[in-house]
């Protein structure tokens, strides 16, 4: 008995060990992440605030669009830098490259969008302090709610992370996220998978309680931006990551244009099954999928949003299921759906649990538009017997139709790429594009692959024309230089 409770005891142990590692790998990669992406964004974004209306608008697109893409495809692009004799260390720096390359062009646009006049900060260099001392002591504080929202939810993207994180992991790193699929789904283990699950909650509210004492409050993504001193270091710092964007997209062009016999070959073959039919499907009906699960995703996260964003009192707790992790979402409603009748466990179980972690997205846009409106135009319509469907028709609709337009453009590329919940929840003929894209590039042979980089191609380009739509700007001489 004494040797059983001895080995039991040890058995507890390593356990308990294993599982506080990797909390502290989720958690360094994460925090450091996040503040990565805020000290190399931060200058940047002052950068994009000194240039017109068109050049800010086109490399603001170009900048954020990584934060739209499938994080899994950053992944494969720099699956060459990883070398032959991988270990935890390099995987975990090349993990956290990628989510600030991801995540750059998204604390960017904040900071741009969160710039004090040029009047208040060109008073204070009239007094003698120097560029780096506005913005040390005049600007940084005034913008440390934006900063603290960014860098939370920058934060918990990176903790979630789980396509990337297995894609350029390679089996050598493993967080919190991708052990709990392998426990779920390899080990059957759903003991360990809860307790798993319990400490990214932890680490997920650890992160909220740190951002909330900060100060963190929605800051627009898409809004006015005023000129700005000029950054230097900014615009080193954005022409590198221009040139790291542009190396992933022609990675990813460059093999969908060399494999399998060229462009027109691969685009032929998106409507089978792969080479052998290694799929259940074909690229084009989980492309199909795809869409019909962002369509029903954003009919029921945009409206949420936009009422949740009506509501006088903030609150951080809207962006909270952010935090939580798509992987514990499509695992615990796997389960459930195991409990409901089959005509109530389908393929709506997909864009349900999408709907739950992309409802914060739409939130942390939608919201400062909706505070920043006149409240007397309102007040006044409403006065006039105008019921709330005819004010959103008439007057907010209209006026907020930017906001929303990009709140609906994140929100459905974001469902389109979504790939971790989907890993649970999309099987068989039900799989999505980036499952189907994910299942190509890691089978052998150039067909598969060739598939995968032209599938990725086109998310790319559609990914592209949507950001670039949706960052332009209004054209007024006082912005313009």
């Amino acid at each position: 008995m004494l040797l059983i409770g001895s080995v039991g005891l040890r058995i507890g142990q390593t356990y308990l060990t294993t599982s506080l590692e990797l909390l502290a790998t989720t958690a360094f990669i994460a925090v450091v992440s996040s503040a990565i992406s805020l000290i190399l964004g931060y200058p940047v974004g002052n950068f994009l605030a000194t240039l017109g209306a068109k050049s800010r608008g086109f490399l603001g697109a170009l900048l954020v669009l990584p934060f739209l893409l499938p994080p899994f495809l950053i992944g494969i692009t720099l699956l060459p830098l990883r070398g032959d004799d991988l270990d935890s260390n390099l995987g975990i720096l090349l993990i956290i490259c990628a989510h600030v390359v991801m995540n750059v062009g998204f604390v960017a646009r904040i900071v741009a969008s969160s710039q004090l006049p040029l009047e208040q900060l060109e008073a204070a260099r009239l007094d003698g302090a120097s560029n780096f001392l506005v913005r040390l002591r005049v600007s940084l504080p005034q913008q440390r709610a934006a900063l603290a929202a960014a860098g939370l939810l920058i934060a918990l993207y990176s903790a979630t992370s789980y396509g990337l994180v297995i894609s350029l992991g390679q089996g050598v790193v493993a967080t919190l996220e991708t052990e709990i699929a392998i426990s779920s789904l390899r080990d059957l283990d759903l003991n360990r998978s809860f307790v798993l699950a319990l400490l990214q909650t932890l680490l997920t509210l650890t992160l909220f309680v740190f951002a909330q004492r900060a100060g963190a409050k929605p800051t627009p993504v898409f809004g006015e931006v005023p000129s700005s001193l000029p950054s230097r270091l900014g615009a080193v710092l954005a022409l590198l990551f221009v040139l790291a964007i542009g190396l992933i997209i022609w990675n990813i062009a460059g093999r969908a244009l060399s494999l399998n016999g060229g462009l027109f070959e691969n685009l032929a073959s998106l409507g089978t099954k792969g080479a052998r039919e290694i799929l259940n499907l074909t690229v084009l009906e989980a492309g199909a999928n795809s869409l019909r699960n962002m369509v029903v995703a954003s009919l029921i996260v945009l409206p949420l949003a936009w009422i949740a964003a009506g509501r006088q009192r903030s609150s951080l707790l809207y962006v909270l299921p952010i935090g939580i992790s798509p992987v514990v979402l499509g695992l615990g409603f796997l389960i459930l759906s195991g409990y409901l009748p089959r005509d109530l466990s389908g393929w709506w179980l997909v864009p349900l649990v999408q709907s739950i972690f992309l409802f914060p997205l739409a939130y942390q846009i939608i919201r400062p538009a909706r505070l920043g409106m006149s409240r007397e135009i309102l007040e006044a319509a409403q006065m006039d017997g105008a019921t709330k469907l005819r004010v959103f028709g008439s007057i907010e609709g209209p006026i907020l139709a930017r906001p929303l337009a990009a709140a609906a453009a994140f929100v459905s590329l974001a469902s389109l790429g979504e790939f971790g919940a989907a890993s649970f929840l999309a099987t068989g003929s039900g799989a999505t594009l980036p499952l189907v894209i994910f299942r190509l590039a890691s089978r052998p042979g150039e067909e598969n692959l060739g598939m995968a980089m032209t599938a990725a191609m086109l998310f790319v380009l559609l990914a592209l024309v949507v950001v670039l739509l949706i960052s332009r700007e209004s054209q007024t001489p006082d912005r313009e230089h």
